[in-house]
């Protein structure tokens, strides 16, 4: 947009949460799982900026604790929110 060219569409939610989990991942493997998922409480509610009826899983990303969790809300939101 800065060169004056159409800026970019935001890829679609599912391909967003693809990111989400591969952050989460490296996350795990830098920091360790309880780190990792506090972080992903932040990036995941970032990624659901703007979509349409997320609330719910805004409301369950607040609570997350387990990579299990992280994992179950993200096909969640592939299944779920599109």
């Amino acid at each position: 947009a800065l060169e004056g060219k159409e800026p970019s569409l935001r890829p679609p939610l599912a391909q967003r949460m693809e990111t989400a989990l591969a952050q989460f991942e490296l996350a795990r493997g830098d920091k360790g799982d309880h780190i990792a998922c506090l972080e992903a409480r932040k990036h995941l509610a970032w990624y659901l900026r703007g979509v349409a009826y997320s609330a719910y899983y805004k409301e369950k990303i607040s609570h997350l604790s387990t990579p299990e969790e992280v994992l179950a809300i993200v096909r969640g939101i592939q299944k779920d929110l599109r």
